[in-house]
């Protein structure tokens, strides 16, 4: 039987292309060099496509460009390699479901288990609140982790209904009887089903292929040689046949990097199932292997040229470190020289995740110095290969990510999730302005032109004001706020008035094609449930007219690998048989991303072929000069073990399924297979998340039985990659501006100030100025369901008709008078149903209360003026005062009396009476000055007066406050008196060409910083100058 290993300290794949080509792993084979079709006899079978191409490639560059046709090289774990175990058995079993298929009947499976699910099962939980699958997505991800456990208990050789036949009641939770009854959906149902369909589960096809060919292999032995390398299994099929495999006289079985050196006792010590620990070896799986083909270890035998003394040390340094937890007081026999095996190690240890990147990409960039290497980061921790790979692109390098991306997050993706989010889940304006703007939506444009019909419908349609962002009723929208906007005159936003004709004409265009294009999917809103099938057709056609180019085509949907991945992605699902898993159209959104998270694009070109981001699974039997291993942390490499959702730890070592550690065990595996390289970079961060982190325990293991002086030295080399990094951001102290106050000339400056504008005079100055004096406008918000702002707008606009229409509260109809104006001003604001359901009933109250108000101080009121304006010109000040008044009533005394009605509680009676908030007391002082037309100058001021219209309750509140012992009397002509020479104050001094506009000189909230101009005066940079920290003063 030839069953050998390649140590750790050699590189995995070359090394075999090696000991093929040599002949010293298959004796007489392949023969004279000057046969090129020797080779091509061979078969090689390796763990994963990956692998195969890396020894393809390992075989060519052994043979030098001689002329040779390489062997086949298929891959052990792949359904479609199942043939090549089958052989002429293959047409006599049946085919295999598809993994979509699949997927797709075991979310009805789990549906029906939840709708028969017996409320007894239920009542065992109390009060508790139990998460079961409660649509069809839900479903769905739960199928998919169900298939993983079939995939596991297949590969395993378990057969979950023994957990039906288990006497565990006394022994487990009220959960996990749950998922036992949950389970039968395997047990009972799933092989009822695939008997109906006359389908193979393709696991277990696989399986019997592997079955089959250690039959045929046993008894009639194959007359091409074959070799099956790096496989880490433990699945009974599988060990047959390598098994068989192993007998054969022109056979191999290369294992990869069994410790030799490791002694008996640790070794068995390792093979003890019943210790959950012992899983987390990196021997475990080989222990396992060597066990289920009968083979003791003392019979595999080493192969490779000699390696590196300094790797041999290395690896007999972390097989002590590794070894298990019961021979650990061997440590102390170790010899100082391998104590000491770090040379070429080097330890980072950065202080956080952005600095462990940094430090990793300049690790690569300084590697690829020397001719040829290759450099490489193994790491399971996605977001931080992401974030290295961000980093190296500073350096114009483009890694070889293995991961790629997810197809979701590509742009043919994107642009499949937005047309389901706008079409069947209408109401968002960042979805709607996010499909519009996407790179792919052409809709029979050239880009440009999509650009500039995509902001004109921005603009014009999707901010400012109140609506509903509906692509069906996009045209229509767009219409008729153009008309608005264009009723608008100068009060039209800056940016609507800078879009030209042919820019407005090109929305309309978009906003009748996007309607148009989403159509298909739209007409799904009034559907009942269907299957994935015709609702995947419905979004083909809306993501094909969404992407059509000039031509129609829509050629840059398809394009490049993320296109070809979308086609397949919906290739599949319109192909996909009916199973009777319906759902309703408004769940397709998260159906999508369910069964397109598993989808994964890999781009092509353009990328290094030195440089390579690796996940812990693509890493395996890969070879680099340079090695970093990044993540080092627990919970990131290794993982935590955590039981799955659906057998607990008692529950798979009762139907003998390896406890969660075994993964530890084969993350452990991948540390051990990454010593062939010759520069290792062990690489951590000591906070992750802003929380600390704990090393590795491995890391933890070699820091233990290492050489103090050896550790110092790796960290000395890893501190000098860490400083180097921190130095790549480091610049001079850049100059920090103070706050701007900038001083416009005289005639730049505005001559005219609302009584609303002198507020924000005196609290924030820079903003008037980058208003009125550099015409800058914010962007309106996007438009949003009506709110606050517009319910007190609304309620206004009513109390100001009722004046006009002369309702007087002593009218026997009123009330009807008043509600009926209210329902003219309700219908005018086209409300939508659910706001004005809550906004009528308040309205209706409101009006109850107005009356009874109005009523209370009827006798007094001689003439009521709504929606009064004002102008006043200071001729010494050369500028003019204007403002509104929500009600000015004259008094039967001659007296006046404005009111600001107030929906809200800002501004507060302190806030008036100190004149932070002057408004009110400067329409006083203009109305003294005769600035109302119709009321004349000398008028008296009677009171000034806020209107509280609260939901249940209506108050007002005088600004004039009577005196007391400990403060002076407030009356409104003292109030009104104030205004009016703090205005001319800042009037005057604002006249002075030295005094500039001061940002934020009197903020409302100190440290809040959301005004329109903040970012424009660089508030959050002057603030930490003057307060020498963080936080305004």
């Amino acid at each position: 039987m030839r069953v050998t290993s390649i140590p750790p300290s050699l590189p995995f794949l070359p090394t075999l292309a090696e000991e093929i080509l040599s002949g010293r792993l298959l004796p007489g084979f392949p023969g004279p060099q000057a046969d090129p079709l020797r080779l091509a006899a061979l078969t090689v079978y390796v763990p994963t496509r990956r692998a195969g191409r890396t020894l393809a490639a390992a075989f060519s560059a052994r043979l030098g460009g001689a002329a040779a046709i390489l062997p086949r090289i298929r891959t052990l774990s792949e359904e479609d390699e199942q043939d090549s175990f089958l052989g002429p058995a293959a047409d006599a079993l049946l085919p295999a479901m598809t993994p979509l298929h699949r997927r797709l009947i075991l979310a009805r499976l789990i549906r029906f288990w939840k709708a028969q699910l017996a409320g007894a099962a239920l009542d065992m939980f109390g009060d508790a609140d139990i998460v079961l699958p409660a649509s069809a997505s839900d479903a769905l991800w739960l199928a998919g982790d169900l298939a993983t456990l079939m995939d596991e208990a297949t590969d395993e050789g378990v057969d979950l209904a023994a957990l039906a036949r288990l006497d565990l009641e006394d022994r487990l939770t009220g959960w996990w009887q749950l998922t036992r009854t949950f389970l039968s959906i395997v047990t009972e149902h799933w092989p009822a089903e695939l008997e109906r369909l006359g389908l193979a589960d393709a696991a277990r096809l696989r399986l019997a292929g592997a079955e089959r060919m250690a039959a045929r292999l046993d008894a009639e032995g194959s007359a091409e040689p074959i070799v099956i390398a790096g496989a880490l299994t433990t699945v009974g099929p599988t060990l047959s046949l390598m098994r068989a495999v192993a007998q054969l006289t022109n056979g191999a079985v290369v294992l990869p990097g069994l410790d030799t050196r490791l002694d008996d006792e640790s070794f068995r010590a390792i093979a003890l199932r019943a210790a959950p620990a012992a899983a987390g070896h990196p021997q475990y799986a080989l222990s396992r292997m060597l066990a289920g083909m009968g083979i003791d270890r003392a019979d595999v035998a080493e192969i490779g040229p000699p390696p590196d003394p300094l790797l041999t040390a290395r690896q007999t340094l972390f097989s002590e470190a590794m070894r298990p937890a019961q021979t650990t007081d061997h440590w102390r026999l170790i010899d100082d020289a391998t104590r000491a095996a770090l040379d070429g190690v080097v330890l980072m240890e950065a202080p956080d995740e952005a600095a462990e990147a940094r430090a990793i990409a300049v690790a690569m960039r300084d590697a690829l110095a020397a001719a040829d290497t290759v450099v490489a980061l193994a790491t399971p921790d996605r977001a931080l290969a992401q974030r290295v790979a961000a980093e190296l692109e500073r350096f114009g390098i483009l890694a070889n990510d293995s991961a790629g991306r997810p197809l979701g997050a590509t742009p043919p993706g994107e642009l499949a999730r937005l047309a389901l989010e706008a079409a069947l889940r209408p109401g968002d304006p960042v979805v709607l302005i996010s499909l519009l703007k996407h790179p792919l939506t052409r809709m029979g444009l050239d880009p440009a032109a999509a650009r500039r019909g995509a902001r004109a419908i921005e603009l014009v349609a999707l901010r400012g004001g109140t609506g509903v962002a509906d692509a069906a009723e996009l045209p229509a929208l767009y219409a008729r706020r153009l008309s608005a906007r264009q009723a608008q005159g100068r009060r039209m936003p800056r940016a609507v008035r800078l879009l030209g004709a042919d820019d407005l004409a090109l929305g309309q265009r978009m906003a009748e094609g996007l309607a148009a294009a989403l159509q298909p999917l739209i007409a799904l809103r009034h559907e009942p449930a269907l299957e994935v099938g015709p609702q995947a057709r419905a979004l083909t056609l809306a993501l094909e007219a969404l992407a059509a180019g000039t031509d129609g085509a829509p050629d840059v949907l398809y394009a490049e690998e993320a296109g070809i991945a979308l086609a397949d992605w919906l290739r599949g699902l319109i192909a996909a048989p009916s199973v009777e898993f319906p759902f309703s159209p408004d769940e397709l959104p998260d159906v999508a991303a369910a069964l397109m998270t598993d989808m994964r694009v890999a781009p092509r070109g353009g990328l290094s072929r030195r440089v390579f981001i690796w996940g812990a699974l693509e890493a395996r039997l890969q070879h680099a000069d340079t090695l970093i291993l990044g993540g080092l942390n627990e919970g990131s490499w290794p993982q935590a073990a955590r039981a799955d959702a659906f057998l607990s730890r008692l529950m798979r070592a009762e139907i003998l399924l390896d406890p969660p550690e075994r993964r530890i065990g084969l993350a452990a595996h991948d540390i051990w297979m990454s010593l062939g390289s010759r520069r290792l970079v062990l690489s951590r961060a000591e906070r992750k998340g802003g929380a600390p982190a704990i090393a590795s325990r491995w890391l933890q293991r070699l820091l233990a039985v290492a050489d103090e002086a050896a550790i110092a030295r790796a960290r000395q080399d890893g501190a000098a990659i860490l400083s180097a990094a921190a130095r790549l951001d480091r610049t001079a102290e850049a100059p920090r501006h103070p706050r701007p106050e900038p001083r416009p000339p005289l005639a730049a400056r505005p001559a005219t100030l609302s009584v609303t504008e002198v507020e924000r005079l005196v609290r924030d100055p820079y903003a008037v100025h980058a208003r009125r004096i550099l015409h800058l406008e914010p962007l309106e918000p996007l438009i949003r369901a009506p709110g606050a702002a517009e319910r007190g707008t609304l309620f206004h606009d009513i109390l100001a008709r009722a004046v006009a229409l002369g309702i007087s509260p002593q009218q026997d109809d009123a009330l009807e008078r008043l509600l009926a104006a209210a329902r003219e001003g309700f219908t005018e604001a086209n409300l939508p149903p659910e706001v004005e359901a809550v906004w009528w009933p308040r309205m209706e109250a409101m009006a109850a209360r107005y009356l009874d108000w109005e009523r209370s101080r009827d006798e007094r009121v001689a003439a009521r003026i709504a929606e009064a304006g004002g102008r006043h010109a200071f001729a010494d000040l050369g500028i003019t005062l204007t403002g509104y008044a929500d009600r000015i009533d004259i008094q039967t005394d001659g007296s006046a009396e404005i009111i600001d009605f107030k929906t809200g509680t800002e501004p507060s009676i302190k806030q008036a009476r100190s004149l932070m908030a002057p408004q009110l007391p400067l329409e006083g002082a203009m109305l003294r000055l005769g600035a109302f037309e119709g009321i004349p100058a000398q008028t008296p001021l009677g009171a000034l007066t806020y209107v509280r219209l609260r939901e249940r309750d209506l108050y007002e509140e005088g600004l004039d406050k009577p005196g007391t012992a400990r403060s002076e009397a407030i009356s409104v002509d003292m109030l009104a008196d104030d205004a009016l020479a703090r205005f001319r104050g800042l009037a005057a001094a604002y006249r002075n060409p030295d005094k500039g506009y001061l940002s934020r000189a009197r903020p409302f909230r100190a440290g809040v910083m959301d005004g329109d101009y903040d970012h424009l005066a660089r508030a959050r940079e002057w603030a930490v100058v003057e307060d020498g920290g963080e936080d305004e003063a």
